[in-house]
């Protein structure tokens, strides 16, 4: 906000008269007389309009959970209304990291979609319990002692980065998975750390069955053509 004008102290009463009714918004020209004035209104929307996005210090989006709300599905009346006639995106967070899922369409997170409580929101542990709803979102999976669990969600998260048309948008501040400043948590790393762990186990297990039952069939049918 700008400092208002002053007047002298030998300003005459017809001085007083010409001078702005209002004075907010104006500078005094230092050389002279002169004000120059602006619409507060007009210059804050200049502003907002000319401000840069914050990055984290890996260049990254930063977006408050406020943004993120924003982006939550307009309506449940209709597909149509949904995304306001297609001019309005749609967002969700997963482990902190935003995407812009509208090309998902409102089969997915429309009205009666199946994932639209995810929208404009974070909603990660559902992912894995199927429990769409606010006690479903704010469980702590950061808790959970199975690793599995954490796996799947993981794998959710990762689907969403490979998206061929999902977009990624940024990181959530202020939640448990980014800090204020965009870096990511202890919480969110030993999350990743625990989940990688448990998938590499599951791959690795997956690979010897399917050698096992591979080596099983190689002898089945050399015994067969022994006979």
């Amino acid at each position: 906000m700008f400092a208002g004008a002053t007047t002298s102290d030998t300003a005459t009463a017809a001085d007083d008269v010409d001078a702005p009714a209002s004075s907010e918004g104006c500078k005094n020209n230092d050389k002279s007389d002169d004000q120059t004035c602006t619409n507060p209104e007009e210059e804050m929307t200049t502003q907002s309009l000319s401000q840069e996005p914050q990055l984290s210090p890996t260049g990254e989006r930063l977006i408050t959970p406020t943004e993120l709300a924003s982006h939550g599905i307009k309506s449940t009346e209709s597909k149509e209304a949904a995304t306001d006639g297609g001019k309005h995106t749609i967002w969700l967070s997963i482990l902190g990291r935003v995407f812009d899922v509208t090309s998902g369409g409102p089969s997915y997170y429309g009205p009666k979609g199946s994932y639209n409580f995810y929208s404009g929101r974070d909603a990660s542990p559902c992912f894995h319990s199927g429990k769409n709803n606010e006690e479903g979102a704010s469980a702590k999976l950061e808790e959970w002692t199975d690793d599995k669990h954490l796996m799947s969600v993981y794998d959710w998260s990762l689907f969403y980065e490979k998206h061929d048309t999902y977009k990624f948008m940024g990181v959530l501040i202020d939640s448990k998975y980014y800090n204020e400043n965009g870096e990511e948590t202890d919480v969110r790393k030993d999350i990743v750390e625990r989940a990688s762990k448990a998938k590499a186990i599951v791959e690795k297990e997956r690979e010897e069955r399917k050698k096992a039952r591979l080596e099983k069939r190689k002898a089945d049918r050399e015994k067969n053509a022994g006979k």
